[in-house]
């Protein structure tokens, strides 16, 4: 008599995995917290929970990964665990956090906690946490886009939506580099980068050798670990990657943002899905950029005089707002007899004059100085100090460089100024500092124009 296949069958059945190589696999992190909010054990995650490795944060304080605003709701529920003899609390399940990432991030996570009590021995929760990047895709970055999002949300998205799970580990994980300065990236958006992974790529963002510095835009480009900077590819070895993939993007022909993803395993050609999925993030990438700098354009504009360009009355104002009344110096200085230019020579002519003394205040102003139209013929000089000798040199520098032979093109010969000088005090407003300055120049006026006067 032959056996039964079905026999055959369960006699070779696998035995099942050991509980806490299943917790490791799942893309939550599970813990068990104690009454007091502290760390019993930790599982799941891939072994990277917002950078943390799960094991690191038994017997830390989970209040400590909660941000301060809502640190005291949170110990709210610890304390009324302990007042009831159940063990029970009042809250919604799950409930939203804001946790502090290893990276210094913060990042929402829906959370779910049961109740575990046995006997006097422990008293506590098991608690899922989930982050709400784990579950991001592309459309979730373009739906932030189109519905006006600010362009770190979306840049965020975008650096959560790749991610990538196999069986055994996480396949992909990325971020995006943004807010480049001399065509070095300054920014790194993206929570699901470890730590490690993170403090790697922040070492080549600066600098002009990174893997994806000389790569065209727009290009997908796959590096080994054999390629990278030593550092970059001992921290992506370590976490189980075996390459880097890298596209770049151009705005307006000048480099704006670059995604970076650690893959596993290398193969080349790139998947066809992983190629897409880095073209369409690249595409939502280059839209929320490209969107931006038009916004910035317009806000510059609004705030430009569009005849001398310099800033404008409203860009004046606004930076008035923003400065130490007891660290700036305000010039205001005012155009002698320019009536006369306009009605001999023409508005053409006077315009011209505009124009040409606006450079002249430019030349003589600093790095950090504020130049600005007010209207008509008067404009303002915004110096980041409070030596009043040093602020009538500076007004004594613009009455010398503007009454400079103008260009033949200018119609008039020449053109003076008067100038008010007002120096600020902590206990002045932006105003007042302002107000002070169009007195003296009222007084520079009244003495015969072509000078100098200090408010004291």
């Amino acid at each position: 008599m032959h056996d039964s296949p079905l026999a055959a069958s369960a006699d070779i059945r696998p035995r099942p995995l050991a509980a806490e190589r299943v917790l490791h696999h799942l893309r939550p992190l599970v813990a068990v917290i104690d009454k007091t909010g502290v760390f019993v054990d930790a599982w799941g995650a891939h072994g990277a929970f917002l950078g943390y490795r799960p094991e690191g944060l038994i017997g830390r304080q989970s209040l400590e990964l909660v941000v301060p605003r809502e640190q005291e709701m949170v110990a709210s529920i610890f304390q009324q665990a302990a007042e009831r003899q159940d063990f029970s609390v009042d809250m919604p399940v799950p409930f939203q956090l804001t946790l502090v990432a290893a990276s210094g991030a913060t990042a929402l996570v829906d959370v779910s906690a049961v109740a575990v009590r046995d006997g006097s021995a422990f008293e506590g929760w098991v608690v899922s946490f989930v982050p709400h990047s784990t579950r991001s895709t592309p459309t979730g970055a373009l739906e932030a886009l189109l519905r006006g999002g600010a362009v770190d949300e979306v840049l965020e998205r975008c650096a959560d939506a790749l991610v990538g799970d196999r069986t055994d580990s996480r396949h992909l994980v990325g971020c995006v580099l943004s807010q480049p300065v001399h065509g070095r990236f300054t920014r790194l958006h993206g929570s699901t980068v470890s730590s490690a992974l993170r403090d790697a790529v922040h070492q080549q963002m600066h600098l002009s050798s990174a893997p994806w510095a000389e790569v065209e835009s727009r290009t997908v480009a796959l590096f080994g670990l054999d390629e990278l900077p030593m550092a970059l590819a001992d921290a992506a070895r370590a976490e189980k990657f075996e390459a880097l993939v890298a596209v770049p993007i151009d705005v307006d022909g000048v480099r704006a943002a670059a995604l970076v993803g650690f893959i596993a395993p290398h193969r080349r050609p790139l998947p066809g899905f992983v190629r897409q999925l880095f073209d369409h993030l690249a595409d939502i990438t280059a839209l929320a950029l490209s969107h931006q700098w038009s916004n910035d354009d317009l806000r510059r504009a609004a705030r430009r005089d569009g005849l001398t360009g310099v800033a404008n009355r409203t860009g004046f104002d606004e930076q008035m707002m923003t400065c130490d009344p007891a660290l700036i110096t305000v010039l205001y200085i005012d155009l002698d007899e320019f009536k006369a230019i306009n009605d001999v020579h023409g508005h053409e002519c006077g315009d011209r004059v505009l124009v040409e003394v606006a450079r002249r205040l430019v030349s003589v102003s600093g790095p950090t100085d504020l130049v600005a139209r007010l209207g008509g013929d008067e404009f303002a000089l915004v110096h980041f100090g409070v030596d009043i000798e040093a602020a009538r040199e500076i007004g004594e520098q613009v009455v010398v460089a503007v009454g400079q032979p103008l260009p033949d093109d200018c119609g008039a010969a020449k053109v003076t100024v008067s100038v008010g000088v007002a120096v600020g005090s902590e206990h002045a407003r932006p105003r007042e500092v302002l107000s002070a300055a169009d007195r003296a120049l009222l007084g520079a006026k009244r003495s015969g124009r072509n000078r100098v006067q200090v408010s004291l």
